[in-house]
């Protein structure tokens, strides 16, 4: 196979999609192929080469990716269970705690399964089922990358006039205050008003999230309360207090910003993580928004990265569910075909 043929194809195509719209998971995925078959195609080029040199060194290097591959799943399933105990001593029992728990546990439980087939049972229906199970994580290992590599295509500074910064909402304090990740954002939200401001724009603040169940007061309320301290007129801030989810948040947004203005030009600023899948939300509402990114605690960064990736598949599901059935009936035709 010509990888460097398919490398070229992917870059093309990744290239093409990204000009016209950032907001693309295949974005990710394409770039992440293209690197890839680049990989293959350059491996393949030293093979190719006869010098003795290098045909040692291509065998240390297939030794040394034979053993770092499963030491570095085995590392990332321990990381997975410790990281996830962490959270809940932390913070608290959650699912998403938990479930990250059992990711880590699943992956440690293939590892075990391999060993024992290897040493043990030697069955083959056990080796082909220990292959699906190896192909699905490989399968969401990739998507994972992509999602990685998608969010940080997304991100480009803002370099236009813009008529509207939505702060998109996030948990509040007990006291009703800002938590620090939307504080983060509002602390954003604040430089890129000023930033606008010097170069003659004279933006309006969206902020959008409503009352929590446990929260005393909305969290549009809260982040008016921390713009209006942090020096920003009261008229510059719009309020939507009616959001309960992301969806929402830019959905209303929309409404108050198009209300306000018909032809406009916003930014949504929420935590890195985030912004990808609220770029999609937005691409779904035939909004034109791109988003900013406010930083986050490298501490938090690992779970809500996965948490985000795990919004992203149910977001996607049909589309994940396709994808590992052609996936399973390959490798099954696959191993019908060659046994």
């Amino acid at each position: 196979m010509n990888f460097s043929y398919w490398g070229s194809i992917c870059l093309a195509v990744f290239v093409t999609l990204w000009l016209t719209d950032r907001r693309r998971f295949l974005n990710g995925y394409f770039f992440t192929a293209s690197v890839i078959c680049f990989f293959f195609a350059g491996w393949q080029w030293l093979e190719a080469t006869q010098a003795p040199w290098m045909q040692v060194l291509l065998m240390i290097s297939s030794l040394a990716f034979t053993i770092i591959i499963p030491i570095a799943l085995a590392l990332f399933a321990l990381a997975c269970i410790i990281y996830s105990r962490r959270l809940i001593q932390e913070v608290g029992v959650h699912p998403g705690y938990r479930l990250l728990e059992m990711v880590g546990f699943i992956i440690l439980a293939m590892f075990f399964l391999t060993l024992l087939n290897l040493f043990m049972f030697h069955s083959s229906l056990l080796w082909v089922l220990l292959g699906i199970f190896y192909l699905w994580t490989a399968y969401f290992m990739i998507g994972f990358i992509s999602y990685a590599v998608a969010s940080v295509l997304d991100e480009l500074p803002v370099r236009y006039a813009v008529d509207f910064i939505v702060i998109l909402g996030a948990g509040l304090l007990p006291d009703g205050t800002v938590s620090k990740i939307l504080q983060k954002r509002l602390d954003k939200g604040i430089a890129i008003y000023r930033k606008q401001l010097k170069r003659g724009g004279h933006p309006q603040f969206v902020v959008s999230g409503g009352q929590g169940t446990d929260e005393i007061i909305s969290e549009s309320q809260a982040m008016r309360d921390y713009l209006i301290e942090a020096g920003i007129s009261n008229s510059k801030i719009i309020q939507e207090d009616r959001s309960t989810s992301t969806y929402e948040n830019l959905r209303f947004s929309q409404i108050l910003m198009t209300k306000e203005k018909v032809f406009h030009r916003a930014v949504f600023v929420t935590n890195s993580f985030h912004v990808f899948r609220a770029g999609l939300i937005a691409k779904q509402l035939n909004s034109t928004m791109t988003g900013i990114s406010a930083p986050t605690t490298m501490h938090y960064l690992p779970f809500a990265a996965f948490r985000e990736y795990l919004a992203l598949i149910v977001m996607f599901k049909w589309i994940n569910v396709l994808a590992l059935i052609m996936t399973t009936l390959c490798y099954l035709t696959y191993l019908l075909i060659t046994h």
